[in-house]
C-alpha cells in the first residue's frame, strides 16, 4: 500500500495480534521460499547488459522490490543495472511505460486494468501484493455515533486519493480500495452501499479529519490504521478485505507488450528475481527493517503495521476477481473489461 509521510509516536497499544500475523505469514512463506530456491542464484533469461528502469511508489506493497535491489538479487539473476524510479501515482507510472521513461511499473491493479480497458497494451509480469486481514479498514473515533457498518449509510467517509480512477459516477466507488469496501458494505446496507459519500484525500488528511471529528469515518491502510488507533484510540468499523474480497490481489508488475516481446531475457530475469525477493520478504521479516528507509515510516509503525501477503506466483482467478469487482462498480467498462489470461506473462515462456 502506498504511503504518505507519517510520524507516529512510540506505540501505545499491544502489537501482539499484528506480530502473530507477521509470524504466520513468515511460516507460510518458508515452504514457498525453499521451493523457489532462494539460497542459490539462477539466470533463466541469461545476463542482461542494458539498464532496466522500474517505476514504483515506495510502500509496503513494493518493499520486496527494494529488498531485491538491496540484497543483490537482481544482479544474481542477470540484471546488472536496475534503476528504481519514484513516481507520484500509478497512472503516472503507466504513462512512463508508454513514453519510454520506464520498462516495468509496480502499479495498483485498478490503474493497470483501467489502462488496459482503454488501450490493450499491458502485460502482467508478476503479482506484487495481496490483501490480508486488517490491511484496509474503515475506522471511526471512539464514542462516535457509528457502532456498526450499517451506521455508515449517509455518512461522509474519507478515502485515499492515490488510486482515484476517472470512470465513476456520483456516489460510486472511485478506486479499487473503495470498490472493495463497497462490496463488503453491501452485506450490511444492500444497494445503499452503491451510493456512499466517498471523499478522496491524502491518508494523513483523513487522520486529521478523524482527530478533529470533521469526518465520522475514514477508509485507511497501514501504517495509518496503526497511527489512528495508537494516537486517537480509533476503532474498526469494517475490514474492507474480508468475505468476498479476502485475499484480493492489490498491486502487480506490468510492462508493455512491445517491451515484453523484445526483451524476453530481461523479463525472465526480473520474474526470477522478484519471486526470490517476495519469498524472502515473507520468510525473514526483512520488510520491517527496510520500510523506514524506503518509505519514511517510523520504526514503530513498520514493526507494528499489519502486512498482507507477497505471492510468488500470479493467479489468473485472483486477477479475474479484481476485474469483475472493477467492472461491477463501473471503474472499467463492461464492454472493454480486460481478458486476464492474455495479459499474464508466464515464467519460462
Amino acid at each position: 500500500m502506498r504511503l504518505d509521510p507519517v510520524g507516529a509516536p512510540e506505540p501505545t497499544r499491544s502489537g501482539r495480534r499484528l506480530r502473530v500475523r507477521l509470524l504466520l505469514g513468515a511460516a507460510a512463506g518458508l515452504a514457498v521460499a525453499l521451493a523457489a530456491g532462494c539460497s542459490g542464484a539462477a539466470t533463466p533469461g541469461g545476463p542482461v547488459s542494458g539498464t532496466i528502469t522500474i517505476a514504483a511508489i515506495p510502500g509496503i506493497d513494493t518493499a520486496p522490490l527494494y529488498l531485491a535491489q538491496k540484497n543483490g538479487i537482481f544482479a544474481a539473476e542477470g540484471l546488472s543495472h536496475v534503476v528504481i524510479k519514484t513516481f507520484p501515482s500509478g497512472s503516472a507510472e503507466l504513462t512512463a511505460l508508454q513514453n519510454g521513461q520506464a520498462d516495468i511499473a509496480a502499479s495498483d491493479y485498478g490503474d493497470i486494468f483501467y489502462a488496459q480497458s482503454q488501450s490493450p497494451d499491458l502485460r502482467v509480469l508478476a503479482d506484487s501484493y495481496d490483501a490480508g486481514p486488517g490491511v484496509l479498514e474503515i475506522l471511526t473515533w471512539r464514542g462516535s455515533a457509528i457502532n456498526s457498518p450499517a451506521d455508515l449509510q449517509g455518512q461522509r467517509i474519507g478515502v485515499p486519493n492515490d488510486q482515484q480512477l476517472p470512470i465513476h459516477g456520483s456516489g460510486h466507488p472511485v478506486s479499487l480500495e473503495t470498490a472493495a469496501a463497497t462490496q463488503v458494505l453491501t452485506n450490511f446496507l444492500g444497494n445503499a452501499a452503491l451510493s456512499m459519500n466517498w471523499e478522496p484525500m491524502s491518508q494523513q488528511q483523513e487522520i486529521s479529519a478523524l482527530a478533529h471529528h470533521t469526518l465520522q469515518a475514514v477508509l485507511v491502510s497501514e501504517p495509518f490504521i496503526y497511527e489512528a488507533q495508537s494516537q486517537l484510540g480509533a476503532v474498526e468499523v469494517l475490514d474492507a478485505y474480508s468475505g468476498s474480497t479476502a485475499g484480493l490481489p492489490l498491486t502487480g508488475y506490468a510492462a508493455t507488450n512491445g517491451w515484453v516481446t523484445h526483451n524476453p531475457a530481461a523479463v525472465a530475469d526480473f520474474q526470477a528475481a522478484i519471486a526470490r525477493a517476495q519469498a524472502q520478504a515473507s520468510m525473514t521479516g526483512q520488510i520491517q527493517q527496510l520500510l523506514p528507509r524506503t518509505t519514511g515510516m517510523s520504526v514503530a509503525d513498520a514493526d507494528l503495521s499489519t502486512i498482507g501477503t507477497y505471492p510468488t506466483s500470479t493467479s489468473v482467478t485472483g486477477l479475474e476477481r479484481v476485474v469483475r469487482l472493477l467492472a461491477g462498480n463501473h471503474l472499467v467498462p463492461f464492454s472493454h473489461a480486460p481478458a486476464v489470461p492474455a495479459m499474464i506473462v508466464k515464467p519460462g515462456t
